[in-house]
């Protein structure tokens, strides 16, 4: 008999965000899972790694049984390295995170602790999911977040990754529209777009007065093809993503001005 799956599972609203155990309950139906989150609301955390103080590991109380859960006094990112050489009991093959309270589409997952996880884990070659869920405004606020569609793509994720048919080491980020199961118009394999959705708007100088910030929608990059445009439309977003960073036609260009580049380096010597 063939060693079960072992997975993963993180986030950056905190252990007791419901998106999370939504997502470890999906991902438990592969595999053995592991939950390493951190012990408060991380968001907007990206990739940092805590480095200037110690950090505080507690076993809590798991919500699936069978599932074992830890809390991490640090970020999304912290809560992975933690999770992968300190507290996993096989090799770890799937790094799943989320369910984030919130999207992150666009340039906006650069910024996404949700997303800087599951960075972490394609960094390392690990098959990773970056999973997040749009909200919808109503004259009250906000609604209450549609878990159950969540959960549905969580789980149909997860078996594809089963089945085979989520490629094996894809770094995948997902989105989710708000809206019930039934009026999800299909899955979009998207680009993300090249602008944010949640936009900063400030008021205030920050000197005479303080400088305020709220984060608000926009759908000004929602282009043809993007994760924006998809989520608005109704479509789950899948964005197929690669750590590979290089600029190949700006490589290509400083390339063949290498040489001329080093002559006026040389020239002020």
């Amino acid at each position: 008999m063939s060693e079960p799956r072992h997975i993963l599972v993180t986030n950056d609203d905190g252990i007791d965000s419901p998106g999370l155990w939504t997502l470890a309950e999906a991902m438990s139906e592969i595999g053995q899972v592991l939950v390493v989150a951190p012990a408060a609301e991380a968001s907007g955390t990206g990739t940092m790694v805590t480095t200037r103080r110690d950090l505080q590991i507690a076993e809590v109380p798991a919500r699936i049984d069978g599932v074992k859960a830890y809390t991490v006094d640090g970020t999304p990112a912290d809560c992975v390295l933690v999770g992968l050489r300190r507290l996993k009991e096989g090799w770890i093959s799937v790094l799943a995170s989320g369910i984030n309270h919130g999207p992150n589409l666009g340039v906006d997952l650069f910024l996404s602790g949700t997303c800087g996880a599951a960075l972490i884990g394609a960094f390392r070659h690990l098959t990773s999911l970056a999973i997040s869920l749009d909200l919808q405004a109503t004259d009250d606020g906000l609604a209450e977040p549609r878990w159950e569609t969540a959960g549905a793509v969580a789980r149909a994720l997860a078996r594809g990754i089963a089945e085979g048919t989520v490629p094996e080491g894809a770094f995948l980020n997902v989105n989710i529209p708000a809206l019930p199961l039934s009026e999800l118009r299909g899955l979009a394999i998207t680009r993300p777009a090249p602008g944010g959705y949640m936009h900063l708007v400030e008021q205030g100088d920050g000197v005479s007065e303080p400088l305020q910030r709220q984060i608000r929608p926009s759908d000004r990059h929602a282009h043809p093809g993007t994760d924006i445009r998809a989520v608005l439309d109704g479509y789950v977003s899948l964005s197929p993503l690669d750590t590979d960073l290089t600029h190949e036609a700006h490589t290509r260009q400083l390339e063949a001005a290498s040489d001329a580049l080093f002559a006026r380096l040389s020239a002020d010597a």
